[in-house]
């Protein structure tokens, strides 16, 4: 009588064969699977990662050149062209004959044109030194006559010449109010003035800004562009008596 199949020893052997090979299958094919799903997920991971830095890089850099270049082209044009036109048409309006070609507002004041100017206005000779800042002018006149005879020996201006410059608190007073005005409205970046004048045992000064002085004329010096316009509104109209002594009672000092 045969036995059954499954009793025989090479039956077991073949199944565990069998069993063996669809293990490898199955793991082969689990294998597989999961080496294929990380090679794609990667890629398109990669790609989106990798593209916005593509995207955002040249992006950043063509938008610095485009803001550099426009930047620069405006700045270079304005500074060319127009301060070029306009800053010397500021600077010729103070009056006919102007001391400045560039604005006093630009540059420091110009020492030897104020120096020159001063000795034009009234009182000058008898000047014995004026400082000059940035945008402030300070004037001093000498103590007495005797004072700027000593240090001016060769001069052939007399005490009578001195009296007569001085003579009168309002002659004093005309000084310091003309001579302020005029180098304002002259030397139009000057902010301010200070001029102290010494007469018969008294000094008379005055610490101006450019401000207060065409607040009290009610009128902006720097648009003053002709000796005509001058004349009209600065000096027919208020260089008079009664204007001297508001002048000097609102900015005058007496030591």
């Amino acid at each position: 009588m045969n036995k059954p199949i499954y009793t025989r020893w090479w039956f077991w052997v073949l199944i565990v064969i069998i069993t063996l090979g669809i293990i490898q299958v199955v793991n082969t094919g689990k294998q597989t699977t999961q080496t294929a799903l990380p090679s794609a997920s990667p890629t398109p991971a990669g790609s989106q990662e990798s593209s916005p830095e593509a995207t955002i890089t040249p992006s950043t850099t063509s938008a610095s050149a485009v803001s550099a270049e426009n930047s620069v082209a405006p700045s270079e044009s304005p500074a060319s062209a127009s301060p070029g036109v306009t800053t010397p048409a500021a600077t010729v309006q103070p009056s006919a004959e102007p001391s400045q070609t560039i604005s006093a507002d630009q540059v420091p004041l110009p020492k030897q044109e104020v120096l020159a100017y001063t000795r034009q206005l009234k009182g000058s000779p008898f000047i014995r030194d004026v400082g000059i800042g940035t945008d402030n002018i300070e004037i001093h006149f000498f103590n007495s006559f005797a004072e700027y005879k000593k240090a001016n020996p060769s001069e052939k201006l007399t005490s009578s010449d001195y009296t007569n410059e001085f003579g009168s608190v309002d002659a004093v007073n005309a000084i310091l109010m003309e001579v302020s005005t005029r180098l304002f409205h002259h030397f139009p970046g000057t902010a301010s003035i200070d001029i102290t004048l010494p007469y018969q045992g008294k000094t008379y000064s005055v610490s101006l800004t450019k401000g207060s002085v065409e607040k009290f004329y009610h009128t902006d010096l720097d648009s003053i562009k002709s000796e005509q316009q001058w004349r009209d509104q600065i000096s027919s109209t208020f260089f008079t008596k009664d204007y001297r002594d508001q002048f000097a009672k609102r900015f005058v000092k007496v030591t």
